[in-house]
């Protein structure tokens, strides 16, 4: 597992992380994509413009915290969906916390709103991805190997 590690970036007044650009994330996310075919979104009640993707593209899952769960198929419009329209009115990504799976297996999850990223895939060309951003998007500092 490799997680992305962050330079310092800006929180709203409720904590949540701003970031000058997404761009980073939605190309983290496409990349995560091309081996996904099932996505999980959980949003908080408040988060409307997140729980109405779910709706839009997935169903309404049980969950065991007060976060509202959503999962679907990874269709071509629902990653669409995802990734060009990613910021809500507020400057914060839409999705508390977006996983992305390939037959049940857990391949990348970005949390809390995107300032923690888990990329589950290790080898030689994700690697090689995750450097190339590191040198394009400087607010990412690198990347630890666990």
């Amino acid at each position: 597992m490799l997680i992305l590690e962050f330079e310092e970036h800006r929180t709203n007044e409720e904590g949540k992380e701003i970031f000058e650009s997404c761009d980073w994330w939605k190309e983290l996310v496409s990349r995560a994509a091309q081996d996904a075919d099932r996505f999980e979104v959980r949003c908080w009640e408040d988060e409307q413009e997140g729980i109405a993707f779910g709706q839009q593209y997935g169903q309404k899952q049980e969950s065991s915290t007060k976060e509202i769960v959503f999962a679907g198929e990874l269709t071509g419009q629902a990653l669409s969906a995802l990734v060009g329209d990613c910021v809500g009115a507020d400057g914060v990504l839409k999705y508390f916390t977006l996983n992305l799976y390939a037959g049940g297996k857990l391949l990348f999850s970005s949390s809390h709103y995107g300032s923690e990223i888990y990329w589950m895939k290790d080898s030689f060309a994700e690697i090689g991805f995750l450097m190339m951003l590191t040198k394009k998007y400087p607010l990412i500092k690198g990347f630890d190997k666990r």
